[in-house]
């Protein structure tokens, strides 16, 4: 039996502008720019997120766009993952939800960007999404556990890279 038995719907990066729930963290982290992108581009991406129980790309290498990855969160949910925009150079990627195992969202994205920042990096992590739609009052009463996870994410991330600040 295929676990993953709800399609969501592609997006582009407009999206991160135009979903109905959207947030955008700045993490300024004290590790080197390279470093950050290492860590979210190895093959087991957001390792040191105690949310994420297994984050593995389910595509060969080298990695970028149509790269596909199988995230887990809280070992409850399960989604693949589609990445449409990938740029070693600028440090830059980004994906859309393509299935997942509970009907959550009609659409989801991630976007992670790495910038160089003084004494470290910055990395700005973007989230967007729809929700499904028989659950958009139900998310919106679940906002405190959405918000419980991304601060989970938050902290985790900065104990990994040593934090400067966190800027919104």
């Amino acid at each position: 039996m295929n676990a993953f038995r709800y399609e969501l719907a592609p997006v582009d990066e407009t999206f991160f502008d135009t979903a109905p729930m959207r947030r955008r963290i700045g993490l300024e982290l004290a590790a080197d720019p390279d470093e950050v992108w290492a860590g979210l581009t190895s093959p087991r991406p957001l390792s040191w997120c105690r949310a994420l129980g297994d984050v593995h790309y389910s595509s060969e290498p080298p990695y970028g766009v149509g790269t596909t990855r199988e995230a887990s969160v809280l070992g409850a949910y399960r989604m693949r993952e589609h990445f449409f925009r990938w740029d070693e150079k600028a440090r830059h990627k980004s994906f859309y939800a393509t299935e997942s195992t509970l009907p959550l969202f009609e659409s989801f994205a991630e976007d992670y960007h790495v910038l160089p920042f003084d004494g470290g990096s910055k990395l700005v992590w973007s989230f967007a999404f729809s929700p499904w739609r028989r659950l958009d009052s139900a998310l919106q009463l679940g906002r405190p556990l959405a918000d419980s996870l991304l601060a989970s994410l938050v902290k985790d991330t900065r104990a990994h890279f040593g934090p400067l600040t966190e800027v919104r």
